[in-house]
């Protein structure tokens, strides 16, 4: 794995890291969300249940009110009837032993009324202090649950904040492997098109080396022919080419940089000739064709050995 690969993937184990911290994180949030959206529901229940007992228990106490009232209201109207009896046997002229004994039956009622409304006041504050407990325990339930509910606001927007970064990181890191997948494919392709060149390059040398054999053969055992015959006939392009020579052997056989895309054909004649320092070398004969490039060897003595960067054309201008 080279270099690049590594770095890849050590950024690619970072950012799953990243990513899995902040999906711990999100879940942790939401999980203590909910467990306090239970509890404040639970809260509220409670504090609803204390309402209907605090209704339920004030509605027992106006009844209990309501009996105390009617006993007042009958042991004053006993008071009345005591003192009207008082006062009748005191214009009778009754027995006074009688009379105090009205009249201790009438303190013993005013002691008994006094205490009765005593204890009524007290049972009556007791019941204001308690109803007025449960309302403040309403009210700070009501309160508590304002502000779970306000706690439950901010932390849906501080989750709702961290699902867009996450799905900003998501994204980014989606980009990066279409990034990194790209630029694997490019590097894949120019492997690939170094691979085809140098093959090519080989399967050309080979070329050059068995047209260079082929080429010797031919002169060692076509030699007399071609002295009997004379020069072969001249074949030029029927259009306007000119090239270079890309490289050479001993042999002189050469590599120019005309092809079948130009025009060239095998069996064309083209005039070789060098421009520093101005010089003319000879003819050749194209006897291989490629779509970019051709091979092709002299046509009898050259005036010079031909190099890299010699010129061939169809004709000398």
């Amino acid at each position: 794995m080279t270099a690049v690969g590594k770095i890849l993937v050590f950024m690619t184990m970072a950012m799953s890291l990243a990513l899995g911290t902040i999906s711990l994180f999100v879940h942790s949030l939401v999980v203590k969300k909910n467990s306090e959206l239970v509890e404040a529901k639970k809260t509220l229940e409670v504090n609803q249940s204390n309402i209907a007992l605090y209704t339920k228990d004030k509605t027992v106490w106006g009844e209990e009110r309501s009996k105390l009232e009617r006993s007042r209201s009958d042991l004053e109207t006993r008071l009345r009837d005591f003192d009207t009896l008082f006062k009748q046997a005191a214009l009778e002229g009754s027995d006074p032993a009688k009379l105090n004994e009205y009249l201790s039956l009438q303190k013993k009622t005013n002691q008994e009324l006094q205490t009765k409304l005593k204890a009524a006041e007290q049972e009556a504050a007791l019941l204001r202090n308690d109803g007025k407990s449960k309302v403040d325990e309403t009210n700070s339930a009501n309160a508590g649950k304002d502000i779970a509910e306000k706690d439950s606001t901010t932390r849906a927007g501080q989750i709702s904040r961290i699902q867009e970064e996450l799905q900003a990181a998501v994204k980014g890191r989606q980009e990066m492997f279409m990034e990194k997948n790209r630029m694997f494919e490019d590097k894949t392709q120019a492997e690939i098109v170094s691979t085809a060149l140098r093959t090519r390059n080989s399967e050309m040398e080979k070329e050059l080396k068995r047209l260079s054999t082929e080429n010797k053969r031919l002169r060692d055992s076509g030699g007399a022919a071609t002295a009997k015959t004379g020069q072969p006939r001249d074949n030029f392009p029927s259009v306007p080419l000119e090239g270079a020579v890309l490289r050479s052997d001993d042999t002189g056989l050469m590599q120019i940089s005309l092809g079948s895309d130009e025009g060239l054909q095998r069996g064309h004649t083209l005039e070789l000739f060098r421009l520093s320092p101005p010089a003319y070398l000879g003819r050749v004969k194209v006897i291989e064709v490629n779509p970019k490039d051709a091979v092709a060897q002299p046509v009898g003595q050259l005036n010079g050995k031909p190099s890299k960067g010699d010129k061939v054309a169809s004709q000398i201008r």
